[in-house]
Parts: C-alpha cells; structure tokens; sequence
C-alpha cells in the first residue's frame, strides 16, 4: 500500500473480488476502507461492476453495455482525490486481467487521437486460415469450404478450421509430403493420418508425410504448434526444429520455433518427451510434465525448468497471457496474431516486463489502451507499421 493512506494498489481490490488476499493485504484493504466513507462506497460499485461483468465475458461489446450501465446510475461518481486508485505499470507487476476492469471504470479519461483510433480499427484479429501445398498443387483453405483429395492412397478432408488425413486400410501408395502454411493473422488445426492432432499458431508451418509406413513419424515445424499424440509404441514420433529434435510416444506438448526469437521453446503438458540437438551428442533432457526446455541458438545449449504451462498454451485456448514478459516479446506476438509489422524508437522500452491475460479477439486498439496506460509506453500506428516509443 502506498505511504498516501488515500491511496491502494487496484489489485488489492482485485484480490478481494477473487477471495485470494493474504493477510496483509487484507489489513492494507480494511484500513483503506475505514480512512474514508467514500471508499466504502466506491469500492461496493467497482464490486457491482465486476459482477456484471463477469457475466458478459464472451465479448467486448456486453463489457461495454455493462460499463454504460453503470454510467447511468446517478449515484455513480467517478473516483476523486479521497478515493484514488493507483495503478502500477506492468513493470512492477502490474495484471492486464484487473486493468480490463479498470479500462472501462476510467474509460472517460482515456483519450486517443481519432486517426490512431481509426487505423487501429482496420487492424483485425487474426482467422481460420491456412495454405496447403501439395506434390500436385496449392489449396486455399481460408474460406472453410469442403475440399477433398487423395494423396499417395490417403483421403484429405478439410472443412471449417481442420484438415484431416484418413489412410486407407492396406493403402500401398507412394508416401507424399504436404505443407501446411499458416500466414501471420492466421491460425489452423490439423489431424494427421496416425489420428495426432496438431494446433498451428500463425506465422507457422508445418511438413509432413500423407501416410506413416515406416517405423518412425516424422514432421517439421517452423514456428509454434501444440500436439496432441496419437500413442503408438512401434512408431515413436518426432518433430525437428532446426538443429532440435522432439521425440515422443503419446503425449502432449508444445513447440514455439520461430526464427526471430533467441530460444526454441518445448513445453510438456502430459507424457514424456525427449528433447535432443542433431549437431551435439552432449544435448539430451528428458521432459516431465510441467517442465520446459529452452534451445539457446547462439550458444547452442539446453536448459530445463518447472513452468506454469498454461502461459504457453493459452493461445490455442483463445488467449494471450503474459507473465514478466519483455515488452518486445509480447508485441512480436501480436503483430503475429493481428499481422502488423513494428519498430521501437527507445531500444530501453524493449525490455519493459509486463504480466497480464488479453483475449485473443480483443480489438487492437483496446490491446494498445491497457498496454499504453499500465507502462511508460506509447503506441502510434502508420498504415499497418506499430510505432512504439
């Protein structure tokens, strides 16, 4: 609690709704709660709001109506000197999550200059897209229409946000590969023809056989995939990732391979996986559930760790979650995800951490607003080119 008895850190507040205070924080509350009446009774609005909020979670547009509603009450003021929140920037742990609240409390301060807004308004979410290249050609899947082929004796099936491989019993056709091209802004799912399924993040791809004949799966990765493995004990499965080889069995996991970040991530969810490098026989982990290996490029060296996994596979959930991620991080994400490129005018405002939970469909400019107003940052947008300051 700040020295300032006018003043409490919102997540405080934000504990209270959540019933997850510790002692300390819950003395720091009362006595806030107790210095003055309006306290009392702003801290009983923001309770209501929450509530009505939480039942409008699966889209922006309910928060909004509940944030108008609550506007309209006569007895609603907005907060003043005696009830002060603070809000911390992310850098000293600051929760995108409660400032999703706080965002509509003090909407009426928030300001953007109507250009910016507009650009950003032109900024969409990311879709269900995807190309397939083929041996006889490419297929757009974009549009979610019906597609059906035959590769190498095995049937294809796409519809909606999948493709499916389905090999025929006794197939003896020649063994075909296929690429599946997942564009920034982009997202598609993938079940292959041993029944793994696979979620492929944007700006990915992945190579693979129609068919597994021999005594081995294998698959390529370029950028990020969850996987869900199909067991089977005669055929271990592996994904290589440049100089990186995953093998599993049956397990699931996630990958994050992409070629502009230090490290290749592999996280483990359920299972066992073996994580080893091709150019080095010293290179070798064994995963468990909830562990993490890191492939450091430059050193070209391998480290595990116990992580919370759902930081890391949240995305095929529907969201981003950030937790004392450097700022430049969790921009190169987004501009993954809404497909925009970005420059920092201030090499220090790379390495500002943030921790915090955004929905993937947010639209951007609300992404900007709760960035721009928890950290000394600035956004400005030219065509589809970030600026950050």
């Amino acid at each position: 609690m700040n020295k300032n008895s006018e003043e409490i850190d919102f997540s405080i507040i934000w504990k209270k709704l959540h019933s997850s205070l510790n002692e300390e924080e819950e003395g720091q509350l009362s006595q806030w709660l107790a210095s003055h009446s309006d306290h009392q009774d702003y801290y009983n609005k923001v309770k209501v709001f929450y509530e009505k909020g939480s039942k409008f979670e699966n889209g922006t547009k309910n928060a909004g109506e509940a944030w108008a509603a609550l506007e309209k009450k006569d007895d609603f003021r907005k907060p003043g000197r005696s009830n002060r929140i603070v809000f911390y920037a992310a850098a000293v742990a600051a929760n995108l999550v409660l400032l999703c609240i706080a965002y509509f409390v003090f909407k009426p301060y928030l300001t953007e200059p109507k250009e910016v807004k507009a650009l950003a308004s032109q900024i969409l979410p990311g879709t269900d897209r995807a190309i397939l290249l083929t041996e006889e050609g490419s297929y757009d899947l974009s549009s979610g229409a019906p597609l059906a082929l035959e590769e190498g004796g095995t049937a294809v099936r796409s519809q909606g946000n999948q493709i499916q491989y389905d090999e025929a019993n006794g197939a003896s056709g020649k063994v075909t590969f296929n690429t599946l091209l997942v564009p920034k802004g982009g997202q598609f799912n993938l079940i292959l023809a041993d029944g793994t399924k696979v979620w492929l993040n944007a700006n990915s791809q992945l190579k693979y056989p129609t068919s597994f004949p021999g005594d081995s799966r294998v698959v390529e990765l370029q950028g990020e995939a969850y996987f869900e493995v199909q067991e089977d004990a005669r055929k271990p499965f592996k994904v290589l990732t440049g100089e990186q080889v995953v093998q599993v069995w049956g397990t699931s996991f996630n990958i994050s391979s992409y070629e502009d970040e230090e490290a290749i991530a592999t996280t483990l969810v359920e299972g066992k996986v073996e994580v080893f490098l091709t150019n080095s026989s010293a290179g070798h982990q064994m995963l468990s559930p909830n562990q993490q290996s890191l492939y450091h490029k430059n050193e070209a060296s391998l480290e595990s760790k116990t992580v919370d996994v759902h930081k890391y596979i949240a995305w095929k959930e529907g969201w981003f979650v950030f937790q004392d991620k450097p700022l430049v991080a969790i921009i190169n994400s987004l501009a993954r995800w809404y497909d925009f490129s970005f420059e920092f005018k201030n090499e220090e405002t790379k390495s500002i951490p943030f921790t915090g939970k955004i929905r993937r469909y947010e639209d951007l400019q609300e992404v900007m607003d709760l960035l721009q107003k928890t950290g000394d940052v600035k956004f400005k947008l030219e065509r589809r080119n970030m600026i950050i300051e």
